[in-house]
């Protein structure tokens, strides 16, 4: 009867960790950064002019490194 009880004590904690584990995780990760007020003008202004930069420098690698196509026969798998 011992080692019952033991196996059933073993396994409520194993649970009761796991469903602590899950709830700080789903805490962490979904509700800690939204307390955050939303950003002001000039903030936005800046995050908006950072993701134009960034927009503007991956057209102009996408310019010089255009896309290699394959060949047209099914047999030659190389790239243009």
């Amino acid at each position: 009867m011992s080692s019952l009880v033991t196996v059933i004590l073993l396994l409520t904690l194993l649970f009761v960790l796991t469903v602590g584990a899950y709830l700080w995780m789903v805490k962490k990760y979904y509700w800690w950064g939204r307390g955050t007020p939303p950003p002001t003008g000039e903030e936005k202004r800046r995050l908006r002019e950072e993701e134009l930069r960034m927009r503007r420098e991956q057209i102009e690698w996408a310019k010089q490194h255009p896309r290699e196509t394959r060949k047209e026969s099914f047999l030659d798998n190389t790239k243009r």
